[in-house]
């Protein structure tokens, strides 16, 4: 049993080294979302949250978009216009699956939830716009 005996200690501190990480820094969008969920905690309230939240999400994507065209040659543009508008089709047939789900559930707690259902849809398409936007600012 002593060969590892060096491995207690690696066990024992892998735990603390994997809590302490730090959370990655939260969106400013998502930071005034928790503020304004916290304020307004009723349905009515949440929803009204969140579907600020989805606006600001979706004003993130179009400023990325805009953006990320700037910093393409016309190949990488033609290429991410095709991207965008299979994007497009994609949201608006997961929204479409999104409301069939929902409209089938009953009780108040299911509005706010499918709000955040496609803020998260477009919200998810911003960020990735971001890398991209990330990575060239890389060169």
């Amino acid at each position: 049993m002593r060969p590892f005996a060096f491995l207690l200690p690696a066990f024992i501190a892998l735990p603390l080294f994997v809590f302490s990480q730090e959370e990655p820094e939260k969106h400013p969008i998502d930071v005034a979302l928790d503020n304004c969920m916290d304020k307004n905690p009723s349905t009515q309230g949440m929803v009204g949250c969140l579907d600020t939240a989805y606006k600001k999400w979706d004003a993130e994507l179009n400023k990325n978009y805009k953006a990320l065209t700037s910093q393409l040659n016309v190949t990488q543009k033609a290429a991410l216009l095709t991207a965008q508008r299979k994007w497009i089709e994609y949201r608006d047939l997961e929204f479409k699956m999104q409301t069939s789900v929902y409209a089938t559930m009953q009780g108040t707690m299911y509005q706010p939830m499918a709000i955040n259902d496609r803020m998260e849809v477009v919200k998810k398409r911003a960020l990735d716009l971001k890398s991209y936007l990330d990575l060239l600012e890389i060169k």
